[in-house]
């Protein structure tokens, strides 16, 4: 470090204020304005802590932290970063919910076989076994433990509070409707305690009919629903429904409009008959066969088809986007 300091130039060094080991006395005997010529290692015993730094304008003191340029220049930095990871964060959790609630369809594929297997290969919704077991997750409760999880979507799981809830009772029943990211809410009276089940997903009610577990030229497994993402706990499609004019329009009778959801960015999940769980475009909901009574000719003069004559501009706007079948 000894040396000499050329006039005008911009590094300058300079002691520490009262940085010293008191047991080493030695310190530079030099003070004020700096010196031409830096004592030497020979002349001291030891260093004093040095302070490094950039004079200012004022020719006064040392700048030692960041300028607001620099500052702006780092905040803008992390924040185009944030803008570029954010929505491939939020895209990758979607897909990884979704991915969630094929597992859940693919368990209830398990728990209806094992149903259907129990009673003659019919699929729950109306029993002849009383009033208790009018639900369909009522009536499987002894095959999926209570779970309420196994219920509910990842994408659906919080309730629907707001005053235009749609909402209607009959007698002591409770029904609550859900929506794309809400639950469907259902109460009832079982002798003297209620019962109350919430969920994302509802059953394609045509498939609860005994015959369907029977041979039937019209049943093809593979493009029947059973169960479905849902705003309610069931609904009955057909083939001339409308869909909903905005998102979450639940209004009875609900229909296709009940599983017509964009719950999975222009996707829903859907179980079949042969236990097989996919993904569903909204678009196609109205090609799919949900009763084996339709036929082929049916499916075909759906307004709502391409078959059908339906044009891009017949859809809602918000369904526009979403790929034709």
């Amino acid at each position: 470090m000894a040396g000499e300091i050329a006039e005008g130039n911009i590094l300058l060094i300079r002691p520490v204020a009262g940085a010293h080991h008191p047991a080493l006395p030695c310190r530079p005997t030099w003070s004020g304005t700096i010196p031409r010529r830096f004592p030497s290692v020979r002349q001291c015993r030891a260093f004093t802590p040095l302070e490094i730094g950039i004079p200012n304008r004022q020719g006064k003191g040392f700048l030692t932290g960041f300028t607001l340029i620099e500052l702006l220049v780092v905040i803008s930095v992390i924040a185009l970063l944030l803008a570029i990871l954010l929505p491939t964060v939020q895209r990758v959790r979607r897909q990884s919910k979704a991915v969630a609630c094929q597992s859940n369809l693919r368990h209830w594929g398990v728990v209806f076989s094992m149903y259907a297997g129990d009673n003659n290969g019919g699929l729950p919704y109306h029993f002849p076994r009383g009033a208790s077991d009018h639900v369909w997750p009522h009536a499987l409760r002894n095959y999926y433990a209570d779970s309420n999880d196994l219920l509910l979507c990842p994408m659906a799981t919080r309730r629907r509070i707001r005053p235009d809830d749609p909402l209607w009772t009959s007698g002591s029943t409770l029904r609550i409707a859900g929506g794309r990211s809400t639950v469907w809410e259902y109460r009832f009276d079982l002798g003297s305690r209620k019962v109350y089940f919430s969920g994302s997903y509802g059953i394609n009610r045509h498939a609860r009919w005994p015959e369907i577990s029977r041979p039937h030229p019209g049943l093809v497994r593979n493009s029947m629903p059973v169960l479905l993402d849902c705003a309610y706990m069931d609904a009955r499609p057909w083939p001339f429904d409308r869909p909903p004019e905005y998102e979450d329009q639940i209004d009875r009778p609900g229909g296709i409009k009940y599983f017509c959801i964009n719950r999975h960015d222009g996707w829903i999940n859907g179980l079949f008959f042969d236990w097989s769980v996919r993904r569903i475009g909204l678009k196609e909901l109205w090609t799919l066969r949900w009763d084996p009574h339709y036929s082929a000719r049916m499916l075909s003069h759906s307004p709502w088809t391409t078959a059908g004559g339906v044009q891009p501009s017949d859809w809602p706007k918000w369904m526009r986007r979403f790929k034709d079948y």
